[in-house]
């Protein structure tokens, strides 16, 4: 079993306890957590990228107002993900270089454990008061159930597939995981609480790959960001039925994608072989991009706020803010080093953007502007 710092000595027996009780309720998704066979895998990973000028996406209506006030050397390298809990109160942020996976407390910006041992850190969800974490490795990939309360990791389901992107329903109560073969693309069904795995194929040329997984609000619908050997391509799946209702080709590539609370409209980022840095508007209905706009850069993440008004999208080391209406580019912020990852808090005006270097930084918007208007860092 993974170790854990940043805990009392009584929190680990408790913990441990816990973990025990619950495993014997619920053996098939809380069983012993297995040895991943590992072997070092991050210069597959992404790596910071040189320091080219950026192109600048526009003239900002007016300057955002930064302030630093407090920056936590944990020393833990690159974060890969990073999530935020459904009231708004911890972070989750994944280490792969380090195999890490920190808590971090949003009212004091500290962090308030570290659970090592966890194989290759990638990608991370929130579920109640778990974490879900996936750890890659050559040979098996796996989802790592981590207790939030006493930061002991519970158990892991291995894959012979490798992961691509994880997103939980909004009843809490299925994780969803994007795994990909080399001759098979598909969506692992996890119940939460049992442990039983169900799969939803998702019909892809073999060497696909999956970049991301999110759902919509009231969890009928989810959707899945591919790139193939033939371009990339964005799968609508229905998740009563359990079956892909639609396919949209893009060109170029995709990456990250979020959904607008309707559920009607699909935002991507990627880069459009003739645009460059680009985000593509998807029209969930009509199964089509409907736009497609043009950025310059590199736009990677992108989270929408709360009302949907606003979309930002991370660009190397800034912030781009898009007014989803009119699909402008309204404002930017630099936030210093190469950002990672990004992440809305879904109870307050805040965003969380960490970078490669091992920092998170939070940004605080006006509820009105819906613009960036304090950044507050730690790490």
């Amino acid at each position: 079993m993974a170790n854990t710092t940043g805990v009392t000595e009584g929190s680990k027996v408790a913990g441990v306890a816990v973990a025990e009780r619950v495993a014997a309720e619920h053996s098939l998704w809380l069983s012993s957590l297995p040895t991943i066979r590992r072997a070092p895998i991050s210069d597959m990973l992404p790596q910071l990228l040189g320091g080219a000028e950026l192109e600048p996406l526009t003239e900002p209506i007016a300057a955002p107002v930064m302030t630093v006030a407090r920056t936590l050397a944990v020393g833990h390298g690159p974060v890969s993900d990073l999530s935020v809990s459904v009231d708004g109160r911890y972070l989750v942020t994944a280490h792969y270089g380090a195999d890490v996976v920190c808590l971090i407390d949003t009212e004091t910006l500290s962090v308030t454990a570290t659970i090592d041992g966890i194989s290759e850190p990638y990608s991370a969800v929130i579920a109640g008061d778990r974490a879900y974490v996936s750890a890659a490795s050559n040979a098996e990939d796996a989802v790592v159930a981590v207790d939030t309360q006493t930061a002991v990791p519970l158990a892991a389901k291995t894959f012979d597939m490798t992961i691509g992107g994880m997103a939980v329903g909004p009843a809490g109560d299925v994780l969803y995981v994007g795994r990909a073969g080399e001759e098979t693309v598909d969506i692992a069904v996890i119940d939460i609480e049992s442990g039983s795995v169900s799969s939803i194929a998702i019909p892809a040329a073999p060497g696909a790959a999956i970049e991301a997984v999110r759902i919509n609000a009231d969890g009928t619908r989810l959707f899945a960001a591919l790139t193939t050997p033939v371009g990339a391509m964005l799968a609508i799946v229905d998740t009563r039925a359990r079956t892909v209702r639609a396919s949209v080709s893009i060109a170029g590539s995709i990456g990250d994608i979020a959904v607008m609370p309707n559920g009607r409209t699909v935002f991507a980022t990627g880069c459009d072989t003739e645009f460059g840095g680009a985000i593509h508007v998807i029209d969930v209905v009509g199964a089509r991009v409907t736009d497609t706009i043009r950025m310059g850069g590199v736009p990677t993440q992108l989270v929408l706020s709360r009302n949907g008004a606003s979309a930002y999208i991370v660009d190397r080391d800034e912030i781009a803010v898009m007014c989803t209406a009119t699909t402008e580019i309204v404002d930017s912020v630099i936030i210093g080093p190469q950002l990672s990852c990004l992440a809305a808090d879904p109870t307050r005006n805040r965003l969380y953007a960490a970078d490669y270097k091992g920092a998170v930084t939070a940004v605080r918007l006006d509820p009105a502007a819906q613009k960036p208007q304090m950044v507050v860092a730690a790490s």
